[in-house]
């Protein structure tokens, strides 16, 4: 290996980010991009992107490779064993002990090698790339009643070459046990860049075979006829156990299988036979890449049902777990009070416990499957004092989803003390899981932190995640000072380190106690014979370094932010906020959620939230006079749609959003704005002047020739229709107008530019509505309460605006009483969310503001003449489909307990008897000026065709009205698909019977 790949390895990355293009050979380099067909980048930024995965680690890489063929794979890694290069095969880079990362040449799987190559549903088997998706074979496979058995929390995001590096599995281990025994086969990628055959032999057949393959095969056959005893005697008593390699699987051999495991549908391998595939099984991309693997598929439970049990403490929980194995259940997993508490924090999970009362320390899921439902539901009720059955199939999953997210959820504390993961992953026989509990609690005490414990009871793995500040030298102290006692107490009890996320940097340092010497020399015996060069991530299981080396913060680490004009408090600042990204991954969902849409489109890492906060981080770090760096921030926040997805859907609750208005605030302090800037976020004082105009300004901006115009000097695509500006009709606002408006409620009425002005349509529907259930809507004396100002940084102004809403409040309801209601939803909720850090000094004002804002949805849902028949669906109206706004999608619940956000839209339409079915829809894409901006248009489009577009033209042709409460969606589903999306304002006073003054009228 060349001296100054080396190098890189000691020295800390942050303090010595010098911008330096690579030291790869300019020749190897050269080789390689004729070589391969994908992409070869050797870039500063995405070198920098892709030096943290989840851990606590962070190493710069020396490149990354997207191979775009599987060949690619052979191509790149021979030429790095020509030059003594090392690589490192990566997926969605969610492991948790640092095996995604090192001073290696990265593999991306992820973007381009992501095939479901065959699905075979009679002999239960799929044949996958390494970049495939988990979640996306289940959804494959589930056509057939089929999914893959290990279902780690990650499945969202997780790629199958990362399952298989880190022998994943879940909470269902106990049914399905782990990876390694649904890999039946693999064709790889050898050390050489040869090709070969993982799958069953005759050991004759296995030991003929030519080059690595057969060195391989016969190091496995000396191991198991050498090493069979010292792997009996030294194994852990544990059959959660990923450390090392899997080579009990060689005799075969393991210490337990798991309790519910079906050994009729799932036998072991033939011990006559020798099947390397197992050992790639928690390998981390030491011994071969993955080219394709050949996976077990196992049938779909038919039903389910899930109860929660409470305990007063973590011990009793973990002590209830041997009895409750012996009902037969499923899965059974461990939540601890403080997940449920910061759960309900965060709105995309916040109902999952909502049933919870009082405060108990810690819950146990208990899930039963099987054929008969009414028979689960009877043995969940046996269990006793239960808490909660759960028999949708809707609570089930958002009380999994909650669990699964429980890692994130422990980062959202606003604390430089924050949980870190380097021993979440201990395993011990279960019958000894309370007795763990009880001695971790003591180590904890000893070093005077706590953790949380939870996760997978059943198979006696928890994870726990002390929180330290490694910030300072008494954290790194204790980091290393935990995990040695933790080690201690987890060999005492024939527990191991790792029981599912692997060892990579954070445990390789521990296998020599957890095996000793002897298996230890039989790693090395497999290592050297499947990578005689030592260039497959090195450095992960054997020839580890210190787990305490490599550290993401460390001593070096000083970050110096700018003063920011948002408050951050809550976020402990505005290092906090941007540290609260831990690095999971969430952000790289593909197909659910909203969160994040510029991933979904472009695959790019810089354009997820994980990408945008490791920038941001480094940027803070590295000194913010850094221009290239700043630039590189500025471009990756550049195709951030402030869709506010992360904010709900990130389990640590990273607001990227409100990110990106603060530094564009700080950023445009420097740089000169585009002119267009201030037509968008101006467009209060715009909008009037061009209405005024009427057919004259409407008919310069359809004309193709002035559209070029604006595109070349303002950079205003003129691919984009632009909206048509209407002089309003004086809106019927005055209360006195109502005989009897003494005894009307009075709501204040937000309005905003863009519906008064282009769709004022909209506004007035909106007043028939209010109007005929009673109400008189009092306009606000302002257009807007800031959204386009924030979109475009406009911070100083925007804060301006928030005052004069406040203001304006206070005059209108002096009782500070009055509910206000508005149409446009990302204008309603700046009077939710940014108005507290644009106004902190007004705090308690804001939050009564705000506990009392609504959009016209959410407030009719809570007017009890709506919900007693005040309005009602005339005949024959056509079904509806609901595509709500990305700001909607990401609402907590509301303290009433009643819907809100899209959920609001959909219940009040279907409360008037509307046939509603709501979009399974993420971000359109669009976003306020985002899709008008030249540069944007093309990925604003691609993000439409994601899922959106395709399911209205299917919705039209099927005779669906759309309904988007988004003037943003409304515009962008015209563009997109030429099809038409009402406001439920103008959807309900066209479909709806309005009983007004006691008469009834056909609206």
């Amino acid at each position: 290996m060349p001296a100054p790949i080396l190098q890189g390895m000691g020295a800390c990355f942050l303090c010595r980010y010098n911008w330096r293009m690579t030291d790869l050979p300019s020749d190897f380099l050269e080789n390689l991009q004729r070589a391969v067909s994908g992409e070869v980048r050797v870039d500063p930024v995405t070198r920098l992107l892709y030096s943290t995965d989840a851990s606590i680690y962070q190493i710069e890489p020396l490149g990354v490779v997207f191979p775009r063929t599987l060949d690619d794979l052979n191509a790149t890694v021979e030429l790095a064993d020509r030059y003594g290069i090392p690589v490192l095969p990566r997926g969605s880079g969610s492991s948790l002990a640092g095996q995604a990362v090192g001073p290696a040449l990265i593999l991306d799987t992820s973007r381009y090698l992501d095939h479901i190559l065959r699905i075979d549903p009679e002999a239960r088997i799929a044949i996958v790339e390494p970049g495939v998706i988990l979640t996306t074979l289940n959804r494959a496979a589930a056509r057939y009643g089929l999914q893959f058995g290990p279902d780690p929390a990650s499945a969202d995001r997780a790629t199958i070459g990362g399952v298989i590096g880190n022998n994943a599995t879940g909470a269902h281990s106990i049914r399905y046990g782990m990876t390694a025994d649904h890999l039946l086969s693999a064709e790889v990628v050898l050390a050489d860049g040869s090709t070969a055959i993982f799958a069953p032999r005759s050991p004759e057949e296995a030991s003929r075979q030519p080059g690595l393959a057969g060195e391989i095969s016969r190091a496995a056959m000396e191991i198991r006829s050498r090493y069979a005893e010292a792997i009996r005697a030294r194994w852990p008593r544990t059959w959660r156990n990923t450390a090392g390699y899997r080579l009990n699987y060689l005799l075969p051999w393991s210490a337990t299988r798991p309790p519910q495991w079906d050994g009729a549908t799932y036998p072991a391998s033939d011990g006559g036979q020798l099947n390397p595939a197992p050992l790639l099984a928690g390998s981390e991309g030491t011994l071969a890449i993955v080219r394709t693997a050949t996976l077990r598929l196992v049938p779909r439970p038919a039903h389910t049902v899930l109860a929660v049990l409470a305990y007063e403490s973590i011990v009793a929980a973990c002590e209830a777990v041997p009895e409750l194995l012996r009902r037969d259940p499923s899965a059974v997993e461990l939540v601890p009070r403080q997940l449920i508490r910061l759960a309900r924090g965060v709105p995309a999970y916040a109902r999952g416990f909502a049933f919870v009362t009082g405060d108990p320390a810690a819950l146990l899921l208990v899930e039963f499957a099987g054929e008969n439902l009414s028979d689960l539901e009877g043995r969940a009720r046996a269990l006793g004092s239960v808490l909660r059955v759960a028999i949708s199939k809707e609570e089930q999953a958002q009380i999994w989803n909650t669990r699964k997210v429980g890692l994130g959820i422990l980062m959202s504390q606003a604390d430089d003390a924050r949980p870190v993961a380097f021993i979440e992953d201990c395993a011990v026989p279960v019958e000894r899981l309370g007795e763990f509990a009880r001695g971790m609690k003591r180590i904890l005490n000893e070093y005077g932190t706590q953790a949380a414990f939870y996760a997978h009871a059943s198979a006696g793995c928890l994870h726990i995640r002390p929180a330290l500040n490694l910030k300072t030298g008494e954290g790194r102290r204790n980091l290393r000072a935990i995990a040695e006692a933790t080690l201690e107490l987890v060999l005492r009890l024939g527990g191991t380190m790792t029981g599912e996320h692997g060892d990579g940097l954070a445990r390789s340092e521990w296998l020599k106690d957890v095996y000793g010497e002897e298996i230890l020399a039989a790693f090395r015996t497999l290592k050297r014979a499947a990578d005689p060069k030592g260039i497959l991530n090195p450095g992960k299981i054997v020839d580890a370094p210190p787990m305490d080396a490599h550290l993401r913060y460390n001593a070096s680490y000083h970050p110096r932010p700018w003063l920011p004009t948002l408050d951050f408090s809550l976020q402990g600042g505005l290092v906090g906020a941007i540290e609260q990204c831990n690095g999971a991954g969430v952000c790289r969902k593909r197909d659910v959620g909203v969160m994040c849409p510029s991933f979904q489109a472009t695959r790019e890492e810089e354009h997820s939230t994980r990408g945008r906060a490791n920038l941001l981080r480094v940027l803070l770090a590295t000194g913010t006079s850094d221009r290239f760096l700043e630039t590189a921030v500025y471009q990756a926040l550049d195709l951030c749609l402030a869709c506010k997805g992360c904010k709900a859907e990130c389990p640590s609750g990273v607001d990227m959003a409100k990110l990106k208005i603060e530094f564009l605030h700080r950023y445009y302090r420097s740089h000169r704005r585009p002119w267009r800037d201030y037509l968008f976020g101006y467009l209060d004082l715009w909008a009037p002047l061009l209405a005024s105009l009427g057919p004259l300004a409407n008919g310069l901006l359809s004309r193709p020739a002035f559209k070029a115009v604006m595109e070349r000097l303002l950079g205003i695509s003129a691919r984009r229709t632009f909206p048509a500006f209407r002089k309003p009709r004086r809106p019927n606002f005055v209360a006195g107008q109502d005989a009897d408006s003494t005894t009307r409620r009075i709501c204040l009425y937000l309005p905003d530019a863009f519906t008064r002005y282009v769709e004022p349509d909209v506004e007035r529907a909106a007043m028939t509505v209010l109007r005929a259930v009673g109400v008189t809507p009092v306009p606000l004396p302002v257009l807007g309460a800031g959204r386009t100002l924030l979109s475009k940084g406009f911070l100083e102004a925007a804060r301006r605006r928030a005052q004069r809403v406040l203001e304006a409040v206070r005059v209108t309801d002096p009782t500070g009483q009055v509910p206000v209601v508005g149409v446009e939803p990302s204008e309603v909720y700046v009077l939710r969310d940014e108005i507290r850090a644009l106004l902190p000094e007004h705090l308690g004002e804001v939050e009564k503001l705000s506990a009392r804002t609504w959009t016209l949805e959410e407030y009719l849902l809570r007017l009890p003449g709506v919900m007693d028949g005040a309005l009602r669906v005339a005949n024959s109206t056509p079904p509806i489909l609901l595509h709500g706004h990305c700001h909607q999608k990401t609402q907590p619940p509301a303290p009433d307990g009643l819907p809100i956000g899209q959920e609001a839209s959909a219940a009040l339409l279907r409360v008037l008897g509307f046939d509603v079915d709501v979009a399974p829809t993420g971000c359109c894409g669009m976003a306020g000026a985002f899709g008008y901006e030249s540069e944007h248009y093309d990925l604003s489009m691609q993000i439409g065709e994601l899922a959106l577009f395709p399911l209205v033209r299917e919705s039209v042709s099927e005779g669906r009205l759309l309904v988007a409460p988004g003037a943003s969606c409304r515009s962008h589903i015209a563009d997109g698909t030429g099809a038409s999306a009402l406001h439920p304002a103008q959807l309900i006073s066209n479909f709806t019977l309005i009983y007004s003054n006691g008469n009834l009228t056909n609206q």
